[in-house]
């Protein structure tokens, strides 16, 4: 076999082998047959020059030439039939030109068996040429006038495509039909005098390629992908190359033939740099080049990556997924963003935006299908995986589904309708998707698991709440006791001494006197224990917290511990929530007694601060904390108690820094402590912590 031979053949195979995978998909589409009929006339072609090429004598070439130019005489027409199969053009006009086209065709086909097309053939250093007669100009003419008119078909589709993916495939023709057509016109200048080694069969290859990849694959590359490699690609490529090719040159001129093994090991060198520097080369100009020819589609892209990052900051779930809604219909412009989410961990799948406004909800067969989902899939290849949502996201107009997982678990899906520029979701699009998927479901699980924080952390108020309260009881019931034996002790003398004027009304207004000294304590310790939602607010000081210094006093009392309470006439009002300031202030009372022994002081001084700040201090003379301590006092349930939660001086912690306060610490051992609190006078910007 003449190795010229070896090209057109294995085209030819190569044009059958990517014809494969478009007949597995079958041939009830227009556009898959159409590709079908032009992929064999391109075979023919192949066949045609291989024939020409391979036999030696002028016989059999001929013979087997003519065979095969059978189905060339009819490639204008196919091309021209898969172009209006990709542009859905089926109007009169189009036809017409179609049946044309294979009526032209059958007429050069019949005059090619009767041997009208070709006189004879000439000998080439390739193999043999065709010798054209006059009606081989026909020919000629056919594909001249066809041409033009798959191009603009082609471009039709483009300009006015009735999806997004038909104008990917459209750009796709367009790109194979602009590689294909110079390649394609160098089979015609050997018949007209010009000896040019025909690279056609090299154009028709990448030509039915490209149209393959487009009509089969559901997961397309955008053309933007593609032109950018080859531009980087080549850039990088003449930067080093055309440098050390000139080196090249000079070694040679100057070793002349003296010296080839440094020839040789310089060329290695070459190419061994030419290895490593392209790729990264490469790299580096890819960005420009995408910035520079395609700006838009870099800049939506840069802020897909931008999101994916940003949503893991977000810990309420309705802003997260508002943003996130939101975001991705600006971003990628689609006519419609649904986002649907888990209430709990095995809850249905439930509608938590929609852009436009919308009640959709998702069906249980349609949820339960998409279980599987691991990556973002269009709705084409849930078609082809026969899922049951295909057929419900068809007619909901949905273009992409994005499963939210975490832990493989589904907690969420993303639908996304159609792109209002037409514009096709691409592999490259798809992977950000993903990683946007990523951080949403990041994003979401936290805000759950903020969420729960915050449920516990209202459980934990609680108990500390009815802890420092059930403390406090142990104190008033002391209290209350003596009154109420005073009330006793009249009652009993009330029937001896009826008749006694002054002892009925001294023992009267004193029996009045401490049952009002029962009910207020019973009052302060009624609104001490009350949860209410956090309200902050401008507060006096002093009416405030007094009656929270009353009635820590019988606690102290209880250990023989002296309570005071020192307010400063100048101190301001303060901006918080009297309840929690309350629930401060009695937990820091409350460690203060706890820790002190009989005999101890314990210092309740308001006073104030810089402008826009008013102090608490709560001083006792107790043992004092360890300097090693002190930086973990405020974490949960540590303690120094034997019988502490630990929760108490961690919610004053937390209660203060959501007030826009802080608390800090002094302490020595064997001199006290002093806890100081430092609260604002006016609203300030708040941050929830997750202490």
């Amino acid at each position: 076999m003449r190795y010229h031979a070896f090209v057109p053949l294995a085209a030819a195979a190569a044009n059958l082998i990517v014809c494969v995978p478009v007949v597995r998909k079958g041939m009830r589409e227009p556009i898959f047959r159409a590709f079908l009929w032009m992929t064999l006339t391109v075979v023919a072609w192949n066949l045609d020059l291989f024939a020409l090429y391979y036999f030696s004598d002028v016989a059999s070439a001929e013979w087997w030439s003519r065979l095969f130019r059978t189905g060339v005489c009819f490639a204008p027409a196919t091309a021209f039939h898969a172009a209006l199969a990709l542009s859905r053009s089926w109007r009169r006009p189009w036809t017409y030109l179609l049946f044309a086209g294979y009526a032209t065709g059958l007429v050069l086909a019949v005059t090619n068996a009767r041997g009208g097309l070709v006189s004879g053939l000439t000998p080439h250093t390739w193999g043999w040429y065709i010798q054209p007669t006059r009606a081989y100009r026909l020919m000629t003419l056919l594909l001249i006038v066809y041409l033009p008119l798959i191009v603009e078909r082609s471009w039709h589709a483009y300009r006015h495509p009735s999806s997004p993916r038909q104008r990917v495939e459209a750009k796709f023709w367009l790109l194979g039909a602009a590689v294909q057509t110079p390649f394609s016109l160098t089979n015609l200048l050997p018949a007209y005098g010009l000896n040019v080694y025909p690279l056609g069969t090299v154009g028709n290859v990448v030509y039915v390629s490209v149209i393959a990849y487009a009509i089969v694959r559901h997961r397309l590359m955008d053309v933007d992908y593609v032109v950018r490699k080859f531009i980087s690609f080549s850039l990088a490529a003449a930067l080093v190359l055309a440098p050390g090719a000139a080196g090249l040159y000079a070694l040679s001129q100057a070793l002349q033939a003296e010296a080839p093994g440094v020839f040789v090991c310089a060329a290695l060198a070459v190419a061994l740099l030419a290895v490593v520097l392209i790729p990264a080369l490469q790299d580096a100009l890819e960005t420009r080049v995408h910035r520079a020819l395609f700006p838009q589609v870099y800049d939506y892209r840069l802020r897909l990556r931008q999101l994916a990052a940003a949503l893991v900051h977000v810990l309420e779930r309705s802003a997260l997924v508002a943003r996130l809604g939101e975001a991705l219909t600006d971003i990628l412009d689609v006519e419609g963003c649904h986002i649907f989410v888990r209430e709990e961990a095995k809850s249905p799948l439930v509608l938590a935006h929609s852009a436009p406004q919308s009640t959709a909800e998702l069906p249980g067969d349609v949820a339960h299908a998409l279980e599987p989902l691991t990556e973002p899939l269009l709705t084409s290849e849930l078609q082809a995986m026969r899922s049951p949502a295909a057929a419900y996201f068809r007619a909901m107009n949905w273009e992409v589904a994005i499963p939210l997982r975490i832990d493989d678990r589904l907690t969420g899906l993303i639908a996304l309708g159609r792109n209002r520029d037409f514009r096709i979701f691409s592999a490259e699009d798809l992977q950000l998707l993903a990683t946007v998927a990523a951080g949403a479901s990041v994003a979401l699980e936290n805000a759950s698991l903020s969420r729960q924080l915050r449920r516990s952390e209202v459980v934990l108020e609680r108990a500390n709440r009815l802890s420092s309260l059930g403390m406090l009881a142990a104190g008033i019931a002391h209290e209350i006791r003596n009154p109420l034996v005073a009330v006793k002790t009249f009652l009993d003398l009330l029937p001896q001494r009826l008749d006694d004027r002054e002892f009925l009304s001294h023992f009267r207004e004193l029996s009045l006197g401490e049952l009002r000294r029962v009910t207020d304590l019973i009052a302060d310790l009624l609104a001490l224990g009350k949860s209410k939602t956090a309200e902050r607010r401008s507060i006096e000081l002093a009416p405030t917290l007094e009656p929270v210094v009353r009635l820590m006093e019988s606690t102290a009392r209880k250990r023989h511990i002296e309570v005071a309470a020192a307010f400063d006439p100048r101190v301001p009002p303060a901006w918080a929530d009297p309840d929690q300031l309350k629930q401060i202030i009695v937990n820091l009372l409350l460690n203060a007694i706890e820790t002190s022994s009989a005999g101890g002081h314990v210092w309740l001084k308001v006073r104030p601060a810089p402008p826009g700040s008013v102090v608490l201090e709560v001083r006792d003379d107790g043992p004092g904390i360890p300097a090693d301590q002190l930086e973990n006092i405020f974490h949960p349930f540590f303690t120094t108690k034997e019988t502490g939660t630990g929760l108490g001086l961690a919610l004053v912690h937390q209660m203060v820094v959501e007030h826009g306060g802080e608390i800090t610490v002094e302490s020595r051992v064997g001199r006290g402590s002093a806890f100081r609190v430092t609260l604002p006078t006016a609203p300030v910007a708040l941050a929830r912590t997750g202490t």
